[in-house]
């Protein structure tokens, strides 16, 4: 009976051996998972924003206040250059606008961005559009892209065309009208960023007490030699400025087809001679202004008066000058000519002339 009895002892003393391992087996497991739970809390909140090599943060993280410096993206890769035009009608002879082509870089990643730090023959005043299709070619960073434009004849046109070099902000220009047509500004207020030099169509401004002679250089009668012999005041006026206003031709204008021409090349060097001197300045030519029907057949010259004025717009283009051209607008509006059928009323210069100035050149 008694040796039976230690049978039991030594089965529950093994069993209790059993569980004491196990417990301890299963203490030891669970401080193994609660160090490596630790370890990695510990690792996931001590990483560093632009420094981590194993993620790479975008401008749209969702946390933003740990977005990296711009210059620690991976930019995506540029894979192509796209080039458009949005500008008006380009002319033959003349320059196109470099502001009005708008490229843009596309990125592997789909995204474009406007680059300006481009290159293209446009950038050269030399160049000079061919009538019908131009091929415009942009570089950028190894990148090629081009476009075709059309140019225009202006001699195909009923009339010269503006010819202008900058971009207009059209809503800012319109602004400045209305508050002209508000009594907010002056003419002399508005305008006083500009000057003019001509002949007594440029004088007739001060004489009609709409700008001052201040910022005028002009003559009754007179044509290109005086604005050669001036040519030292119109500097001194334009300088600073930002346009100046030159008209001069009517004075001279003859039925001789070798002295048209060659007026209008000493025309050309006495503009070349300001550009050099004012190259801060925008230069503007006024056509020479048609006459009112009521003296139109009194003198031959004036049959020249449109082609003279194409010649003036083309000599514009070759040597890079702006060109403003009223001739559609004064054949329609003869209510705007004085008696006399040359000179003009002050109705065209507060009413039209002036505001065109602003609208169309953006001054």
């Amino acid at each position: 009976m008694g040796s039976k009895g230690e049978t039991p002892k030594k089965k529950s003393g093994s069993y209790a051996i059993k569980v004491a391992m196990a417990v301890g087996l299963g203490t030891l497991l669970i401080c193994g998972i609660v160090a490596i739970g630790l370890i990695a809390f510990s690792d996931l909140f001590s990483l560093s924003p632009g420094t981590s090599g194993s993620r790479t943060y975008s401008y749209d993280d969702p946390y933003g206040n740990m977005l990296p410096d711009k210059s620690t993206v991976n930019a995506s890769a540029v894979t192509k250059l796209n080039v458009q035009y949005v500008g008006d009608v380009l002319y033959a002879g003349g320059q196109a606008i470099p502001d009005n082509f708008v490229i843009e870089v596309v990125h592997e990643d789909g995204g474009t961005e406007r680059v300006t730090d481009y290159e293209s023959v446009i950038l050269n005043d030399g160049f000079r559009l061919s009538e019908g299709e131009n091929t415009i070619e942009f570089t950028y960073e190894g990148l090629t892209a081009s476009i075709v434009v059309n140019a225009v004849n202006i001699r195909n046109l009923p009339y010269p065309p503006n010819y202008v070099l900058t971009v207009v902000d059209s809503e800012a220009a319109q602004q400045k009208v209305d508050m002209l047509d508000n009594g907010e500004l002056s003419f002399a207020e508005a305008l006083s960023n500009i000057s003019f030099t001509g002949d007594s169509q440029i004088k007739a401004l001060a004489t009609n007490g709409i700008i001052s002679m201040d910022y005028i250089v002009a003559e009754n009668g007179e044509s290109y030699d005086y604005f050669s012999a001036n040519m030292d005041r119109v500097i001194a006026q334009a300088a600073g400025k930002d346009a100046v206003i030159v008209h001069y031709g009517i004075n001279t204008l003859s039925t001789s087809a070798e002295e048209r021409t060659s007026r209008i090349n000493q025309y050309k060097e006495l503009l070349l001679t300001l550009k050099s001197a004012c190259h801060e300045t925008r230069i503007i030519v006024s056509g020479v202004f048609p006459v009112c029907y009521t003296i139109f057949s009194t003198q031959q010259r004036f049959e020249y008066i449109n082609d003279y004025d194409f010649q003036l717009c083309e000599m514009c283009m070759e040597i890079g000058v702006e060109y403003l051209s009223d001739n559609a607008y004064m054949m329609e509006h003869q209510e705007l000519f004085s008696s006399d059928g040359l000179h003009l009323t002050k109705e065209f210069y507060t009413g039209y002339w002036l505001k065109n100035i602003v609208t169309t050149m953006g001054l």
